[in-house]
């Protein structure tokens, strides 16, 4: 293979970008589920507030502390302006339902808000952009089809968009663009506010990279989850990277800031656009080589392969002191093997991870789904350490309840899988024999999934085990509860093989890491 030189194309880019440096497992296994919600958008809605509809969802909790970055209040007496942004004030009507609240974060493309939908009384997050991101009159238009083509994405580890908007008084009118008729105004995403920190911001509230194997998997399964299903609408991230991923409530992880995403036409230039954080972009990006449209979501395939790199030895495999000299090494620097830097990973891990690091984008790893089977695979092949173990399974579907407890006999060989069809048998059996892990339904009769977990960490001893709740219905309200009284993560149906048995794998191991520190 052929790699063009990289030295002047990335002195071009340094000049212009440089604001941007930062340094289970069988697929055959059938889906776990419930019938699918239906999802509608309204045709022919005005420019001024687009709103992204669909039928009842499962939502996260309220906010009780920051989610996209660090928070920092507005001061209440004066809008702050950001650039040719002006950053509305505390208790600013935007599109005429968003209350703002507070400022989330900020990044290239705009500002985040905490605000309050006034309509539907839940928080949002609202990211306002900047005017350069206005700087063709085309912009408004391909803004509002990109808006259409996110929010066709709706998957529990995607940030839900809800509306796309154009905010009045947005924008410092002292440049020549926008033109008089658009001065003034900004546009907006209103965005589910996911109550969580980032990915790099959990990591360091772990103590730091290289995470427990089982608990790194269970994150990039989800992570490779919610990239499949944007690939799938036809959008490519364009800027996966740890501060655009969020792990919230229950450690659901959720892809976040769309704000890059490029929604994939027939017209596209066959050289991707460069956009995204040097320390997670592909070869072809940061050289500008011409690649098929088809390979297009392989940028995002290559982020997901650094991150598993980083989570799984605790570094990443390219650090350079400047743009250039990053550039250079995802160009031409091949990555060590990732068991060689970290002894205690298993080696079958160094061929998926490698894979979907590879430097011509027809070699690589074609989808974050075939990354995902790829690290799944690795963990089957690794050799398994658990002691023997009691996992108990509640569902009062004989079905559902069946095929969970196949799947963690599978998945964990010296396991005993006990299984009861309500909470109150699932609760006298803990009495009985308290177990390693629970996956408990929300929905049971008798005793349902909120009762039970309430009822087990009463108990006077031998409540203390991970409990896992799978869930095809509820909503914030139940979801906050169970965390509040102790659940440990939920599962929302429909879900696959797979992320039960990383979740599972990942629970098990805290509790055998906090029983050797005893």
């Amino acid at each position: 293979m052929t790699v063009p030189p990289v030295v002047s194309a990335a002195e071009e880019l340094a000049s212009t970008q440089a604001t941007q440096v930062e340094s289970s497992g069988d697929p055959s296994i059938p889906p776990l589920h419930t019938p699918e919600e239906e999802r509608t958008l309204p045709n022919g809605a005005g420019i001024d507030t687009v709103v992204l509809e669909r039928r009842q969802r499962i939502e996260v909790s309220p906010p009780e502390g920051p989610s996209f970055g660090s928070t920092g209040a507005l001061p209440p007496d004066a809008p702050e302006v950001d650039g040719t942004l002006v950053t509305p004030s505390d208790g600013t009507l935007i599109g005429g339902i968003y209350r703002v609240v507070g400022r989330l974060g900020e990044g290239a493309m705009g500002v985040i808000l905490l605000a309050q939908d006034e309509q539907l009384q839940r928080p949002v997050a609202i990211k306002l952009l900047r005017s350069e991101q206005m700087d063709h009159p085309s912009m408004q238009h391909r803004l509002l089809d990109e808006a259409r083509a996110m929010a066709r994405v709706h998957h529990p580890n995607v940030v839900e968009i809800y509306a796309f908007g154009e905010h009045r008084g947005g924008l410092n009118t002292r440049d020549s663009w926008p033109p008089p008729s658009m001065q003034g105004s900004a546009p907006y995403f209103v965005m589910e506010y996911v109550d969580g920190a980032t990915v790099d911001a959990y990591v360091r509230s772990r103590g730091g990279a290289p995470l427990p194997l089982d608990e790194a998997l269970h994150l990039l399964d989800q992570m490779c989850l919610g990239v499949t299903a944007i690939h799938e609408a036809g959008i490519v991230h364009r800027d996966i990277k740890p501060s655009n991923i969020l792990v919230g409530p229950g450690r659901r992880v959720v892809v976040a800031d769309l704000g890059l995403a490029k929604k994939l036409s027939p017209d596209d230039a066959h050289r991707p656009t460069f956009s995204g954080t040097p320390a997670y972009i592909a070869p072809e990006v940061a050289l500008r080589r011409s690649v098929d449209r088809a390979l297009f979501p392989r940028v995002d395939v290559y982020a997901l392969g650094l991150i598993a790199y980083w989570l799984l030895v605790g570094r990443l495999p390219f650090e350079g002191r400047n743009m250039i000299e990053l550039f250079k090494q995802h160009a031409y620097r091949a990555p060590p093997p990732p068991s060689e830097l970290n002894p205690r990973l298993p080696p079958s891990f160094d061929a998926p991870v490698l894979a979907a690091l590879a430097k011509d984008p027809e070699e690589r790893t074609a989808t974050a789904e075939d990354l995902r089977f790829g690290l799944l695979k690795a963990r089957e092949d690794a050799p398994l350490s658990w002691m023997p173990m009691r996992v108990l399974v509640a569902d009062d579907s004989d079905e559902f309840r069946a095929l969970v407890g196949m799947v963690l006999e599978a998945a964990l060989p010296r396991a005993q899988v006990v299984t009861v069809p309500d909470g109150q048998a699932a609760l006298d059996e803990i009495r009985k024999h308290p177990p390693a892990l629970a996956v408990v339904d929300l929905d049971m009769p008798v005793m349902d999934g909120i009762e039970l977990t309430a009822a087990v960490r009463a108990l006077p001893r031998g409540g203390d085990f991970p409990i896992i709740v799978a869930t095809g219905s509820g909503g914030a309200a139940e979801w906050k509860r169970l965390s509040q009284l102790g659940a440990s993560a939920f599962l929302v149906k429909p879900f696959d093989a797979g992320q039960l048995v990383t979740l599972a794998r990942g629970l098990l191991g805290d509790l055998a890491e906090a029983l050797s520190k005893r």
